[in-house]
This record gives C-alpha cells, sequence and structure tokens, in this order.
C-alpha cells in the first residue's frame, strides 16, 4: 500500500488475509472509522491499514474489544512520542495481567490433569483386576 493510498475494503482484506467481514465487524465494535466515498463506500488510508493491524495482532494476543479500543484511543489522542509512551505503558500492564490469568488457567488445566491421570490410573488398575479375574474364572471352569 502506497503512504497515502486509499483502499476499499475489499482490497484490505485481500492485503491482510481476512475477511470484509472481520473489518466490519471491528467498524461496528468502533474500533475502526473509514471514511466514506460520494457513493458511500468504505475507503481506508494508512492509518486505518495500521490500526487493523494492530488490531489483529492484540487480537491474536487475547486481548478484548475494549483494551483494543483503549490502546488505539491512546495513540489516536496523543499520536506523538508521548502518545507512544502511555501505548506501550498500558499494552505492558494488559499483558501482565492477562499472562497472570494465563498463568492460573495453567495451574487449572494442570490440576484437572492431574485428576483425569489418577482416575484413568485408576481405571486401568480395575481393568487388569477383572481381567485377571476373568482368566481365573475361566482355568478354575476347565479344571
Amino acid at each position: 500500500m502506497v503512504d497515502n493510498a486509499i483502499v476499499s475494503i475489499g482490497e484490505l482484506a485481500q492485503e491482510l488475509g481476512i475477511s470484509t467481514r472481520t473489518i466490519r465487524f471491528y467498524e461496528e465494535r468502533g474500533l475502526l472509522n473509514p471514511t466514506r466515498s460520494i457513493g458511500h463506500q468504505r475507503i481506508y488510508t494508512r492509518r486505518d491499514r495500521g490500526h487493523l493491524k494492530l488490531i489483529l495482532k492484540h487480537r491474536d494476543a487475547g486481548f478484548t474489544l475494549e483494551e483494543m479500543k483503549e490502546l488505539l484511543a491512546i495513540y489516536d489522542t496523543h499520536p506523538d512520542a508521548e502518545g507512544t509512551q502511555r501505548q506501550l505503558a498500558r499494552f505492558s500492564e494488559i499483558l501482565t495481567r492477562h499472562i497472570g490469568d494465563v498463568d492460573e488457567q495453567i495451574e487449572t488445566l494442570m490440576a484437572l490433569k492431574a485428576r483425569m491421570q489418577e482416575r484413568l490410573a485408576y481405571a486401568n488398575r480395575e481393568l487388569r483386576k477383572r481381567k485377571g479375574a476373568r482368566a481365573v474364572r475361566r482355568n478354575g471352569a476347565r479344571s
């Protein structure tokens, strides 16, 4: 995309490998605000493209829509070094909280896995016992 190029929703979707529906979703949620042509067609600028790329990266990192919106708002209100500093500080806070949440989920899943392994060991012991008891009954019946 040329620096100040204006592209359609289809072109932007194709460039980023996403659907036009995905772009519309973020627009409906207030994360994107493209301008409209005289014919009411959405038109996206380099800035819109940058926003969308950030949204996609944040989405993949587990950010909520509100968190993404907050980070974009910081940048939009302060598109300078101070804004970048504020955005990075907030980004760090959010990520730290998310990492803590993931750590808690890992602990919960590890405890669940341990309980499941205990139940599996029990089931396998019971199967071996019952298999052994059947063999003894079969051998006893032959005698």
